[in-house]
């Protein structure tokens, strides 16, 4: 068993990628990226390292995030024998890339194509839809690198990205959901139930995870992500964000890591994401089955934290220790949903210590639940 786990950042889903770790005895480290210091566990040191360091303390080196910066030092990580699921990251750091992929497997994705002029655009918009959302290839998150764009607003696109975009046809869904699953070396692979997300601005604000999904789109949603990951021979887990449509489901993105939409599994979950994809990685067994619980996962922006958090009932809180901003993930809340009575009353507590944006996103997931 490989006791040292190296991910690339510094952020939150490495933070929780060393809390779940010590409950393995494993050993899981981040590197900070911008200053190429080690973050031991779930500390707030920074420690210098060395390439040859790394590769001989960390045998498995994997990332919280697919798009990683063009240094010296990254570069011969990911060249290195202990860099995990090359060919995932190469795939989904490149949105052509990632289409292309999905196309050659016969995966249903939004009609798109690569805009390298602007007279692209113009027939693009003839060809595939009136109506486009055109994104960077590489890069954006969060609803950044991304616009709407028709015939009244093709000069929104800046001119010098042209050759780095594409456009895609604007899908007319009736939810959004996701799909988390872990793969191990040998090609087992386990999923977790199928949750409904709420993107407002471009960013995820909710998922609920009723763990009762009708079994065919399950089904479904499994066999397009399966096909994903035994093609890319990939260890740990993936996630898939998906439209659900008149005629099916409809891939929108992947993630090749641990993913903002499966955070509900903290509290919903007998092992959460962050265990499986860890497991994956150290060749640790992945569970045959779980047992699970509904929860609803309410994403923190912007705000500062309130201790009354802490005090509510049917209540998980995690808080990411970032300094508050605008449009900026601080932290999550998890609220268990196995008691209808519990988790009202939850929400009813949570209500009044939350501002005017988080009560409303509170508000629709409770009217959509109850």
């Amino acid at each position: 068993m490989k006791q040292a786990v190296l991910l690339l950042g510094g952020g939150q889903l490495g933070l929780m990628m060393a809390e779940a770790g010590a409950q393995l005895a494993l050993h899981v480290d981040r590197l900070d990226l911008a200053q190429e210091q080690i973050i031991p566990g779930t500390s707030g040191l920074r420690l210098q390292t060395s390439l040859a360091q790394i590769l001989q303390q960390y045998p498995v080196i994997s990332a919280e995030l697919e798009h990683l910066p063009d240094t010296p030092l990254v570069q011969e990580l990911i060249r290195s024998p202990n860099w995990a699921n090359p060919a995932a990251f190469q795939h989904t750091a490149d949105r052509f890339s990632e289409k292309t992929l999905l196309d050659r497997l016969g995966i249903a994705t939004a009609p798109w194509c690569l805009i390298a002029q602007p007279a692209d655009l113009q027939r693009a918009l003839a060809d595939i839809a009136d109506e486009l959302v055109v994104k960077v290839i590489r890069g954006g998150y969060d609803g950044r690198g991304q616009w709407m764009v028709d015939t009244s607003r093709l000069d929104q696109v800046p001119a010098e990205l042209m050759g780095q975009i594409i456009a895609e046809q604007k899908i007319t869904f009736r939810r959004e959901v996701s799909l988390v699953g872990a793969r191990s070396r040998d090609g087992k692979k386990i999923y977790l139930p199928l949750v409904e997300n709420l993107h407002d601005q471009g960013i995820l604000r909710y998922s609920i995870a009723r763990c009762t999904n009708d079994a065919s789109l399950q089904a479904s949603a499994e066999a397009m992500l399966g096909a994903i990951l035994d093609e890319l021979k990939y260890i740990g887990v993936m996630a898939m964000e998906c439209f659900e449509t008149d005629q099916g489901l409809l891939v929108n993105e992947l993630a090749p890591r641990v993913h903002n939409s499966g955070h509900w599994s903290q509290l919903g979950a007998e092992h959460d994401q962050f265990a499986l994809h860890l497991r994956a990685l150290v060749d640790l067994p992945l569970p045959r089955q779980q047992i699970y619980q509904p929860t609803l996962m309410l994403n923190l922006i912007g705000c500062e934290f309130q201790p009354g958090w802490l005090e509510i009932t049917g209540l998980q809180c995690h808080w990411y220790g970032k300094e508050p901003r605008p449009g900026r993930k601080v932290g999550h809340i998890n609220i268990s949903l196995a008691d209808a009575a519990i988790a009202q009353a939850c929400m009813t507590s949570l209500d009044s210590l939350l501002d005017a944006t988080h009560r409303e996103m509170l508000g629709r997931a409770r009217r959509q639940l109850f």
